[in-house]
């Protein structure tokens, strides 16, 4: 059995490792922030656990009618080796340094909570984004949400692999005749919830209802969810 002083050693060079990683992701623009602290309450309960839990919430971004984004973000916690204060105050730099380049604010942090269960803590991030171009802009994660002519006029590929809920495929006039649909396209994997119902999906796509998607088994680059609207 290690005694306290070793693993506090263990769980403070563990610290250093990991905001070490974190920073040099976070400057090369390819790893969410904010996730990215997350993800460090996480290895920090597995240095004192070994093991992890399986999640009862789940990541995820809700996109409104008018291309706003709350995003809402579930890690498991470890209060004993992470406070939750530092966690806060390190979102709360983040998003005050990117506010900081703008006349008004487009990031917002709504709340950070721990979540007491029986066995297990999670920590909860609520944010909001002014647009999806601040989502993609703060987390380095492609995000997208227009209709299909503001898609293809940005230079956007729609794919025409595209399949509904049954399976089937996109009919080949389908984006022709409705270029005022709306369409969410990404590179982020947590679930969406879009503003209307999904229609045509990439494949690997799991409906939860009709505007919701579990889009993590998703084995293309991009994501792209067709909506009715």
């Amino acid at each position: 059995m290690k005694k306290k002083n070793d693993l506090d050693i263990i769980t403070l060079f563990a610290r250093w490792e990991i905001l070490d990683f974190y920073g040099k992701f976070a400057e090369k623009g390819s790893f969410n922030k904010i996730a990215a602290v997350c993800s460090l309450a996480l290895c920090l309960a597995f240095v004192a656990s070994g093991c992890g839990q399986q999640k009862e919430n789940v990541t995820t971004m809700t996109i409104d009618a008018e291309g706003k984004v709350s995003y809402v973000i579930y890690e498991d916690f470890s209060e004993d080796y992470y406070d939750v204060a530092e966690l806060s105050d390190m979102a709360e730099k983040e998003i005050a340094e990117y506010n900081s380049e703008y006349i008004s604010e487009k990031v917002a942090l709504l709340g950070t909570e721990v979540i007491e269960n029986e066995d297990q803590s999670r920590v909860k991030l609520e944010m909001t984004f002014d647009s999806c171009q601040d989502f993609s802009n703060f987390n380095q994660e492609f995000l997208f949400y227009g209709t299909v002519k503001e898609a293809k006029e940005q230079g956007y590929k729609i794919s025409t692999g595209l399949v509904d809920a049954k399976g089937e495929k996109l009919p080949d006039s389908y984006l022709e005749d409705h270029e005022d649909r709306h369409i969410v396209i990404t590179d982020d994997r947590s679930r969406i919830k879009a503003p209307y119902s999904i229609e045509y999906m990439s494949n690997g796509t799991i409906l939860n209802g009709k505007k919701e998607a579990d889009i993590s088994a998703v084995t293309a680059d991009t994501v792209q969810l067709l909506l009715s609207k």
